[in-house]
Formats: C-alpha cells, structure tokens, sequence
C-alpha cells in the first residue's frame, strides 16, 4: 500500500503500536519479539520481562488461533460499527493474545474455544483485523 496510507494508519496507534498497524495494512499481524531472547510479547513493551533486553523486532503471525474469550459491546454506538458489536481475545497459535472484532460471527454462535482465522480489511481508510470462524 502507499507509504500515505501507512501514515494514515499509523495515526490510529502511538509509536508503541504503530508497527501492528503498519502490519495491518499489508496483511500481517505483527508482534514484537525479543532480538535477545526471541520471546514474544503482546502488548508491546519497550523492555523484555524476560531477558530486560531493550532490543526488539517484529514477528509476523499465521492469523489462526482459538477464541479465549469474548464480550458484546452494546453501549455506546460506534461509528462504522453495527451494534451489538462482538469483540474476542484471541489465542493465536503462536501463544500470544489479541483483541479484535468477531463481527462476522453470529453472536449465538460464538463459543471459548472456537476455532478462528484472520479477516483483513479496510473500514474509512484504516487497516483492520478480525476473526471469522476456521
């Protein structure tokens, strides 16, 4: 994508995020990883828990995981979204976890435990990730 979009998206985050949304845009859930250690860290952190290494790179995720928890957002509308809104902590394969949207899950069909893969796509000009059922 264009190095503008890139910016755009970057607007969304702050410097500690802003290479998880850079991700976003070409289709990559990226974590930071420890260069010493190589331990994956999620959220990002300027120093390793583990080795206190202040050095750091990105990993990319294959996107697949399992639901380990969820709540539905009812109140307040937000913009973009359709109301209720379903939104997961999501194991990935990898062990670390993130937030997203399950919105292309029915809300009753949602289960901890349910396998999920990554969803790529764009909302106003922002890259975003959800998960939709494997």
């Amino acid at each position: 994508m264009e190095a503008a979009e890139k910016r755009h998206n970057a607007q969304c985050s702050n410097r500690d995020y802003d290479f998880f949304y850079e991700g976003l845009v070409d289709r990559k859930i990226l974590i930071q990883q420890c260069a010493a250690c190589e331990k994956l860290r999620q959220p990002p952190e300027p120093m390793c828990p583990h080795c206190h290494s202040l050095e750091w790179k990105t990993k990319a995720m294959a996107g697949s995981g399992k639901i380990y928890s969820y709540v539905v957002h009812r109140h307040p509308p937000l913009p973009g979204f359709e109301m209720p809104h379903p939104v997961g902590l999501i194991e990935l394969d990898e062990g670390v976890r993130v937030v997203a949207a399950l919105d292309p899950i029915p809300i009753d069909q949602i289960k901890i435990g349910m396998p999920v893969t990554a969803e790529f796509f764009q909302r106003d000009n922002v890259a975003m990730v959800r998960f939709r059922r494997a």
